[in-house]
């Protein structure tokens, strides 16, 4: 059976490629024949004019090769990710929502994902036109779960994100060796504010730890803005959660990868919220969001043995994931 994905294979962006490298690694340890389909058009290019290198080289080493989006498939997955979204100066990418663009004798989608504020009349159009398009649909968030009932009598599945699909094992495969000797702390967000060094300051004084601030374009930086490192890819970005002693996370990877890791974090998102708030409710784990860096407060560690429902979430998604593809 020839399989190919479609997410965000050619990004800069550590989560849009930890979503491509967990999902392919999870259908290749099952024998399945998949690779990402390299369809990236300009409104994808034009999100980064400048490239780091660090990036393009996790892509050449972990993610090729790429399959042609000429080709016709078995079976495509959709996803993981937020494939339905508006794309300034471009609109929506109807290929996302499974339009005929590419072909394939079977469709589903796995832990597709999309921002309800950006949604409009336009994309709801699109929902009502090829949502019954897929043969089965899960999605990363419960709340979008429910919105998309309006659009189609099929189930609609809420699933993890492909990266709780691997083990802690599997990431030890493709992260870096470790980047800061002794213990400390990590900030991620992917642009850069001053508000955002106010952070890391509050953070050292709180955690008494080295505080050090990454960047989403590879860009690592001291507590104080000093520029420590300008090639911090994906392999780096998951040896940084890794081996740090405490993360705090304006991003849903940086997130997921501390559960993964079983790291003590908080989170303060702004853009994008929701994915984060479906993830901690997923887990019982809400009192990790903050809305800003004075509220971080060590009187309550997550107790990472107690955290049984994220075992089921997984299990479940796996199920869901198995049968859409054997049906």
């Amino acid at each position: 059976m020839k399989v190919g994905t479609i997410n965000f294979h050619r990004s800069q962006n550590y989560g849009a490629l930890m979503v491509t490298y967990s999902l392919l690694t999870y259908l290749r340890k099952r024998e399945i024949n998949a690779q990402a389909i390299d369809y990236f058009p300009e409104h994808h290019t034009s999100m980064y004019p400048l490239r780091n290198a660090a990036y393009d080289k996790f892509i050449d080493k972990y993610l090729q090769p790429f399959s042609s989006a000429e080709e016709e498939y078995d079976l495509i997955i959709y996803g993981a990710d937020t494939i339905w979204e508006y794309y300034r100066g471009f609109g929506y990418d109807s290929t996302y929502w499974g339009a005929d663009s590419l072909k394939a004798k079977r469709r589903i989608t796995y832990s597709a994902s999309g921002t309800l504020k950006n949604f409009s009349e336009e994309s709801d159009e699109l929902f009502r036109k090829h949502l019954d398009n897929f043969d089965a649909i899960s999605v990363r968030e419960d709340v979008l779960a429910e919105y998309l009932k309006n659009f189609t009598d099929k189930p609609i599945i809420h699933t993890c994100d492909p990266a709780f699909l691997l083990t802690e094992d599997d990431y030890l495969k493709v992260m870096s060796e470790r980047l800061i000797s002794g213990e400390y702390a990590v900030l991620y967000n992917r642009q850069l504010g001053t508000k955002l060094f106010e952070a890391a300051e509050t953070v050292r004084q709180k955690t008494g730890l080295r505080t050090v601030v990454l960047k989403g374009d590879g860009c690592l930086y001291s507590s104080d803005g000093e520029l420590l490192r300008t090639d911090i890819g994906p392999s780096e970005f998951l040896s940084l959660i890794k081996y740090s002693s405490y993360v705090l996370a304006a991003s849903f990877h940086a997130v997921a990868f501390s559960v993964i890791f079983q790291k003590q974090f908080h989170t303060i998102m702004k853009t994008g919220a929701e994915r984060v708030e479906s993830l901690l409710r997923r887990l019982g784990l809400e009192s990790r969001r903050i809305q800003h860096s004075r509220e971080i407060s060590f009187e309550e560690n997550i107790c990472y043995a107690k955290l049984h429902s994220l075992n089921e979430y997984v299990e479940n998604s796996e199920k869901y994931l198995d049968r859409a593809i054997n049906d």
